[in-house]
């Protein structure tokens, strides 16, 4: 059973990461709107005056798995030279594969969406979309630089699903290989 937080903040931001929390710890199948209300702390009909069915949740689920993964990206470039033509594609392994904890959650609401509904995946397909068209405008070597987002993605979902059979080590490695083939990717 999941527990209920005391988090502050509005109902509808409690609610979410109620929901992420379910996911995580209980898998997606269990993943209630009584399970969600409860572990957010809230009435059911509080949930339902946020999201008034399971498909709004998991749609605002997949809005929110957006939304962090860009922001992971964006923080990451702080951390990456101004005048590095790689920055970008590099800003995504780092922000992507980092060590936020909250992203590994955030795969498995992805999860959760996709296992319920696949058209809630709509924006993430489009946000990947807009991504492609700003890799392809780039002066990147585009399959290069798409290859190392492929092995982004693979290595997120494996993790998400914890299926990943890399030691930590093994996975400093192969995270070190995509930073290295994402500046071959701008030659």
């Amino acid at each position: 059973m999941v527990e209920a937080h005391a988090v502050p903040g509005p109902a509808r931001d409690r609610i979410l990461e109620a929901a992420e929390r379910v996911v995580a710890e209980v898998g997606a199948a269990r993943l209630t709107l009584d399970v969600v209300a409860q572990a957010a702390g809230v009435s059911k009909g509080g949930l339902l005056y946020h999201f008034p069915s399971k498909e709004s949740l998991l749609g605002a689920l997949a809005q929110r798995y957006v939304q962090s993964m860009e922001q992971c990206i964006e923080t990451a470039k702080g951390g990456i030279s101004e005048q590095d033509h790689s920055r970008d594609l590099k800003a995504c392994i780092v922000g992507i594969l980092g060590t936020d904890p909250r992203s590994k959650a955030m795969g498995a609401a992805l999860l959760a969406t996709a296992a319920n509904d696949l058209t809630l995946l709509e924006v993430i397909r489009e946000r990947l979309v807009a991504y492609n068209q700003e890799l392809a405008a780039s002066n990147a070597d585009f399959a290069r630089a798409a290859i190392v987002t492929l092995a982004i993605d693979g290595l997120m979902m494996r993790e998400s699903l914890r299926i990943s059979p890399f030691s930590e080590t093994q996975r400093v490695e192969v995270v070190r290989e995509l930073m290295k083939i994402a500046d071959e990717s701008y030659r």
